[in-house]
């Protein structure tokens, strides 16, 4: 779950999604694993995936010994269709088949679905219609947060695939996921979509200091008026520093907006990955398959970015969008204490109170925004209950184990380490990506939301963690540090896109730093 409880307008579409989206990729790529259990506590969003035949609400066991284990896969009618599809998965590539129908077909599809919601001005819809509005903005959400989910494992198995081998033959995650440097094409996009801006800026000798507002900005040149709008087009309306709708868009922020166009730059040279000397540390007789597990992984790679930002971020913006409109209306009428309130009604309230019926009062909304405060404060566990054991892979056929495998060591090189078990209080670890040293002013933010106003161009930030949402923010920074995610997370992607240095799963930095 992420790091603050959901408001209660996404949090059944959020839950839907998870449910529903996950089941696909568990499907399509042969996995022993049925659905995903799916619980809120305290507006928290925990899953549990369950194996085939386990029912929701189920109390969890050990997995059975390997020699039953052995026996069910290749008996059990569910688990041999299973092995079969893992096998056609791979002999196939169907990772390929995905990605190229995101960027072939569909991509287009939800681009243009997402400019024709964006085309409609929720100021100028009258309560009904907005209400209307906010019904389809939703269910938009809902498709494209499927759409991200049910499609990742176009990256999560060609990537895993490659770590889990590169870890049998002694290479580690960090090690293994720097060969996928450069294929993240959505990573960079704000980057070189700027390029034109950074050309205006030096050409005509403008100071940083004399530029203060987007439109001096634009005035620069006619090149410089088409690139901020193109960029502001495809990104404006995306939320910047989380997948909820509590928190801005980049439409909000006109600093963040000033300050990535004075931090663009022509010259984003990311030195391509050294697979030779990766390659050496592979047993002979494994070069062939490394080789082709690298071109595997990269191209399911350069998918996960691009797909998260315009079906999540950017639909979820929009959501937010309409919900500011509604919010200022029902503030007005004395229905609710702070226009961010809005978010705390449920879909079918708010649908009820913009249509003119009773809804919650405005002191009862400010008290669930209150405990989302509180519990985010605390904070909340990452997990509930006892671990429960790994799957017995060496019992499962090839395929199926080959699949598993690929998952499971896909997302723990995304989650966030153990801390070390002895370290002094005065030092933060963490695993390291990039090999030069960078030194600045440490910007620290428990917050991303409050950044806007903090950082400065060529600080390092310290956070608590990034994602595809928070792109924006990258001309800006000179290195980054984030306490939670692993070598395949969004922070660790960025710094290797960028070549910027930085410190990924540093435990208690924003409190250490």
């Amino acid at each position: 779950h992420g790091l603050r409880p959901l408001t209660p307008y996404l949090r059944e579409t959020y839950a839907n999604a998870g449910m529903s989206g996950i089941v696909e990729p568990m499907e399509r790529y042969g996995l022993p694993l049925a659905s995903m259990e799916v619980k809120f506590i305290h507006g928290c969003l925990y899953m549990r995936p369950l194996a085939v035949g386990e029912k929701p609400g189920s109390t969890p066991k050990a997995p059975p010994p390997a020699f039953v284990m052995k026996v069910l896969s290749r008996l059990h009618p569910e688990l041999r269709r299973r092995a079969k599809t893992a096998e056609r998965a791979f002999a196939e590539r169907r990772w390929r088949q995905e990605v190229d129908e995101w960027f072939d077909r569909d991509r287009a599809t939800q681009l243009a679905e997402n400019l024709a919601l964006q085309a409609t001005n929720p100021g100028a819809l009258d309560d009904a219609e907005l209400a209307a509005h906010l019904t389809t903005a939703l269910e938009h959400f809902g498709k494209g947060a499927y759409r991200n989910l049910a499609t990742h494992g176009g990256d999560l198995i060609p990537t895993g695939d490659l770590l889990a081998h590169c870890e049998r033959w002694g290479i580690n995650a960090n090690d293994a996921a720097g060969l996928l440097t450069g294929s993240s094409p959505a990573t960079v996009e704000t980057a070189l979509m700027l390029r034109p801006v950074a050309r205006a800026i030096q050409q005509s000798g403008a100071s940083a200091a004399s530029l203060t507002s987007v439109d001096d900005v634009r005035a620069l040149s006619p090149d410089a008026r088409a690139a901020v709008d193109a960029w502001l087009d495809l990104h404006a309306w995306r939320t910047v520093t989380s997948d909820d709708v509590d928190r801005p868009t980049l439409a909000e922020v006109p600093a963040l907006q000033l300050a990535a166009l004075l931090g663009a730059t022509e010259d984003l040279h990311v030195a391509e990955p050294d697979d030779a000397a990766i390659r050496a540390r592979v047993p002979e007789e494994h070069r062939a398959l490394f080789d082709e597990l690298v071109v595997e992984a990269r191209y399911g790679h350069r998918q996960r970015d691009d797909i998260r930002g315009l079906c999540w971020n950017w639909p979820c913006g929009l959501v937010r969008r309409g919900l500011l409109e509604a919010g200022r209306r029902l503030q007005a009428r004395g229905g609710l204490h702070d226009v961010e309130h809005v978010v705390e009604l449920f879909p079918d309230e708010l649908d009820r109170v913009l249509r003119g019926a009773d809804g919650p009062s405005a002191d009862e909304l400010a008290q669930r925004a209150a405990e989302r405060d509180l519990v985010e404060a605390a904070p909340p566990p990452r997990t509930l209950g006892e671990p429960e054991g790994e799957p017995p892979l060496d019992a499962f056929p090839k395929a199926m184990a080959r699949a598993t495998a690929a998952l499971m060591v896909s997302l723990t090189a995304d989650a966030t380490p153990p801390p070390p078990t002895e370290v002094e209080p005065s030092v933060v670890s963490g695993v390291g990506i990039g090999t030069a040293p960078y030194r600045g002013r440490a910007c620290v933010v428990r917050d991303l939301m409050l950044a806007f106003d903090q950082l400065e161009h060529g600080d390092v930030l310290i956070a608590p963690f990034t994602g595809p949402s928070t792109n924006s923010l990258l001309p800006v920074i000179g290195a980054l540090v984030v306490e939670e995610g692993g070598a395949v997370c969004h922070a660790a992607i960025v710094a290797r896109e960028f070549g910027i240095a930085a410190v990924i799963g540093a435990h208690g930095a924003t409190t250490r730093i």
